[in-house]
């Protein structure tokens, strides 16, 4: 009786076995225990449309969508067979494993699920950081991430034949680590074009340590070069650039580019090239075309730039840490060398996209400088030093003694920011200051320190028919000279100790604007999803005085260490009229319910139209008594008319246009035009032109040259992949060209080629630039 008990249980515990794990039509599910290679149990969840159990072998088959599932980790399969004595599975049609950090497609598979290890045929894995797939006729996965090839193929290319391919005979692959192939070979279009016996390449979505693609071409001074760099990723915050840059005709530099971001307040970015020239310039008549008009030779064959910048704070994070390198061999070498990877404007758009700072102009001095800086409440601090290195001394040019280029070393600024000096007062007074403690040093000329306050108050009143802001400062300069000497600026030693200047500004403002209705009651009549119109147009009208007078204060015997030791005099009115359009748009667009779609309206608003008349009258200039028999007395400035007009994000155009009403004719022009053609074309174009006016006033703040020049730049989309850049730039007042240059790229999905010409008053070079995404060597 017992035993047909036994017998009966287990038929019912087989029979709902079957149950569970038998089915048609719809999904199935079940678990699969299995003990690992650390002796613990792992649970895999099976689900599949039909599922099968061989208890005599102990095996299970499962078709139709089959699924096994542990964790993130995943098999999939049309067919999937269990082998429950050794923990194996077979996988055929439609197969793709994820064991680790990647997924594997594959026709066929067999994996151990005790040990995650087995193998695939016709198998790929895609990484997608860097967007790159490997393939191969039989892939073995290891233990980890590891892989085996046989017959692989490599690519960062969609499709079926990709445009660029590295085969191999066999390869070894390690996710997030580096890829050992073996009897490669370089393919486009399946065309073999290049052949190694040993390659490696990284396997990475992160940043990659490898060789990155070169920078090749050909230019009238350096003949032809190559430039090859290497990267070196040392963490996830830091890496190193290496570049060999070879030109046939200088030699090779060699270059190295540190980084390190590790926060927006915590970066750094330092870059050194260093040179050995073949060539050298001893007399001017040497010099390169361009580079021979500025009375300076080159003698020096040991060339180079170190330049960089750091962004920081202290233990006390509000302390904020801020430095600039740059420091260059000669003064020639930014001019030189301004292209490619290597190159000034390279240097100069990354420290701009990274810091938000540049560097000094490629032909100027160059300026190192270091600046803690802290704010609190109502007051900042900032502490500084700043070498300036003339670049023309040295290099059979001028001798360091004969160097009168000021150092500032150190400097204190100390700043009240503005606000009430009373908070509740009846009358609003506010109240802002300055002061600076600095230290002046230079070879040649007068030294010594320059202790500075500058108090300002405030009185703004608002009323109904506008606003007046009345300020008065004090401005209070002390001297402490060390050493007297006269440097080439001073005809004499610096023998003043101080000075006080007092200044009053007094302005004036209102508005008057009236708005007009461009639609009717309802605005939206009409409109369907798509359409836009003006329902709104504003028109204000700003009238703005302001008075400014700054006393005459003798300042010839002090020392002279920067424009501020200088202080002009002014006394003089300005007004101005300004005319702002701005106009209110309705938009309709449908709503998110796609059966029974509601308008959805949005209204913006833009200041299309600017207008701003100026002028100024100059009451010292009225009252002048120096050079009357030369100058005759014009206290009225040039009317200046400012007009800003924009349609949208297709097209601006910014003019400046000042008109004198002496000689009653245009003395100067500033015109800029940008036109954006959704993503096809976009083209800017500024032309300035100045006019060379003999006048008291304008020989004082203003250079007595002649310019007329127009620099324009056009980007088109032409068609397909390929988009064509041009840029020129004219001196149209001496008829000669500045720069002009063409870039032609093709842009693939997996990658860029880009052929460029440039020509500029050093030289012309052409250049080949190539990149592959996420592929280095």
């Amino acid at each position: 009786m017992r035993k047909d008990c036994r017998n009966l249980f287990f038929c019912c515990v087989v029979f709902l076995t079957c149950f569970l794990l038998t089915g048609h039509g719809a999904a199935l599910a079940g678990t699969i225990s299995v003990t690992d290679s650390e002796q613990e149990t792992v649970h895999w969840n099976l689900t599949a449309d039909r599922v099968v159990t061989h208890s005599d072998s102990n095996m299970i088959e499962a078709f139709g969508n089959v699924a096994l599932r542990e964790g993130d980790d995943f098999l999939k399969a049309d067919f999937i067979r269990y082998f429950g004595d050794t923990d194996w599975v077979l996988l055929k049609g439609n197969v793709s494993v994820k064991m680790g950090r990647d997924v594997v497609d594959a026709s066929e598979a067999e994996f151990d699920l005790k040990n995650r290890v087995g193998w695939l045929r016709d198998g790929s894995v895609f990484v997608d950081g860097p967007h790159i797939y490997f393939s191969g006729e039989r892939v073995q996965k290891d233990f980890g991430d590891s892989y085996r090839f046989r017959n692989a193929k490599i690519t960062a290319c969609d499709g079926e034949v990709p445009a660029w391919s590295i085969t191999a005979r066999e390869a070894t692959i390690e996710l997030e680590g580096y890829s050992q192939l073996w009897h490669t070979s370089m393919q486009v279009k399946d065309h073999s074009v290049l052949y190694a016996p040993y390659a490696i390449l990284p396997a990475k979505k992160k940043r990659q340590t490898g060789f990155l693609l070169p920078e090749v071409g050909q230019s009238s001074k350096r003949g032809l070069y190559y430039n090859q760099p290497f990267f070196w990723a040392i963490s996830d915050t830091a890496d190193l650039t290496y570049n060999a840059y070879w030109m046939e005709l200088r030699g090779l530099m060699q270059g190295l580019e540190f980084r390190h971001h590790t926060t927006e307040d915590n970066k750094s970015w330092l870059r050194v090239d260093y040179l050995k020239d073949a060539r050298t310039d001893s007399t001017e008549e040497d010099e390169p075309g361009g580079l021979d008009d500025d009375g300076l030779v080159r003698n020096n064959d040991d060339r180079f730039w170190v330049r960089g910048m750091f962004d920081g704070t202290l233990h006390d994070t509000q302390w904020k840490l801020k430095a600039t390198v740059d420091y260059v061999s000669d003064q020639n070498y930014l001019r030189e060398f301004s292209s490619g990877m290597s190159g000034f404007n390279r240097s100069q758009d990354d420290m701009e996209d990274l810091f938000g700072r540049s560097l000094a102009g490629e032909a100027q001095n160059r300026t190192s400088e270091v600046l803690l800086s802290r704010d609190w409440q109502r007051v900042g601090l900032g502490i500084s030093s700043s070498f300036t290195q003339n670049v023309n001394v040295g290099n059979g040019n001028l001798t360091s003694s004969a160097d009168n280029t000021v150092q500032t070393l150190p400097k204190i600024d100390l700043y009240l920011f503005k606000s009430n000096l009373v908070d509740g007062a009846a009358l609003p007074v506010e109240i802002q200051a300055t002061a600076q403690a600095a230290n002046f040093w230079r070879h040649n000329g007068t030294t010594g320190a320059r202790f500075e306050v500058a108090p300002q108050i405030s009185i703004p009143l608002s009323g109904r028919y506008g606003s007046v802001i009345s300020t008065v400062g004090l401005r209070h300069t002390q001297y402490s000279t060390s050493h007297k000497e006269p440097d080439g600026i001073q005809e004499q030693s610096a023998t003043g100790t101080s000075r006080t200047i007092p200044s009053l500004n007094i302005a004036a403002f209102t508005e008057m604007a009236r708005t007009f209705s461009l639609a009717g009651q309802d605005p939206a009549a009409g409109m369907k999803a798509g359409d836009s119109r003006w329902t709104m147009l504003r028109h204000s009208i700003q009238p703005r005085v302001s008075y400014d007078n700054t006393p005459n204060v003798n300042q010839d015997d002090n020392p002279f260490y920067d424009v501020d030791d200088r202080i002009l005099a002014r006394n003089e009115l300005t007004y101005s009229v300004t005319n702002l359009f701005t106009r209110k748009r309705l938009s309709v667009s449908a709503g998110a319910d796609e059966e029974n779609p509601e308008l959805v309206q949005r209204y913006d608003y833009s200041d299309f139209l600017r207008l701003r008349l100026q002028q100024s009258y100059d009451f010292r200039e009225a009252d002048r008594t120096e050079q009357l028999e030369k100058y005759s007395r014009r206290p009225f400035s040039d009317v200046e008319l400012e007009a800003r007009l924009s349609y949208d994000n297709i097209a601006s155009l910014t003019s400046r246009t000042y008109w004198s009403p002496y000689i009653g004719m245009v003395t100067r022009h500033e015109h800029t035009l940008d036109f954006t053609y959704y993503e096809r074309a976009t083209f800017r174009t500024t032309f300035d032109f100045r006019q060379q006016v003999d006048e008291y006033k304008r020989k004082e703040t203003e250079t007595d040259d002649k310019l007329s020049s127009m620099n324009s730049e056009l980007e088109l989309k032409l068609w397909g992949p390929w988009t064509l850049g041009l840029n020129y730039e004219v001196d149209l007042e001496k008829g000669k060209d500045i720069e002009k240059g063409v870039d032609l790229l093709y842009s693939h999905q997996c990658f860029d080629l880009q052929f460029s010409y440039a020509k500029d008053g050093v030289e012309d070079e052409f250049s080949l630039w190539l990149a592959l995404p996420g592929l280095s060597f």
